[in-house]
């Protein structure tokens, strides 16, 4: 009888494309509110080189005060340019005077080609 031949078996895994992580600019204006001040906030989204703009990456936008988290604007696209601007402004009031205010962008992924 034969001895039993084993084929020899290899795997590999490769990445097609890569994952870039992009250069994300989060503007507040004005850019140091007082109280009663309306603030509006953006980003500009682009590639990680920091110069090519994307377009369509949505981008949700958040506010964190005295009263806890709120949302100021969700999935809101970038436009040609890479910008989006949250839907609703902020106003900054009274109670918000001497304490920090946070706001926040979160981007989601896409996949570019």
């Amino acid at each position: 009888m034969d001895p039993l031949i084993l084929p020899t078996v290899s795997t590999e895994t490769k990445t097609i494309g890569f994952i870039e992580t992009p250069v994300v600019t989060l503007t507040i204006d004005p850019a140091e509110p007082k109280v009663g001040d309306k603030v509006s906030v953006s980003v500009n989204v682009k590639r990680a080189d920091g110069t090519t703009p994307i377009e369509g990456i949505k981008v949700d936008f958040f506010v964190i005060d005295s009263l806890g988290a709120s949302v100021l604007g969700d999935r809101q696209e970038t436009d040609a340019n890479g910008d989006a601007t949250a839907s609703q402004d902020y106003w900054v009031g009274k109670p918000e005077a001497g304490q920090e205010i946070k706001f926040i962008a979160v981007t989601r992924p896409k996949v570019i080609t």
